[in-house]
């Protein structure tokens, strides 16, 4: 035992989740977690960030990210 057992509970939801992130361009990780609420999907942002990550999709994990330091963002 032991490994995974969750992953697969988000990944029924991979073509709405995927959706979203192609309809709303750089919606954040907890601007996704509500919108999939809304559609009855519950999640966390950490499971979302780990889906992505799956998928090689980056996204913002929040709004008040600081600015960049060592160039323009």
């Amino acid at each position: 035992m032991g490994g995974d057992q969750r992953s697969q509970i988000i990944e029924a939801h991979a073509p709405r989740i995927l959706r979203l992130c192609e309809e709303r361009g750089n919606i954040v990780l907890s601007e996704l977690r509500d919108a999939l609420a809304e559609q009855g999907v519950t999640s966390s942002t950490s499971s979302l960030s780990r889906f992505l990550a799956r998928h090689r999709i980056t996204r913002k994990k929040g709004l008040f990210t600081p600015p960049s330091r060592t160039d323009r963002t």
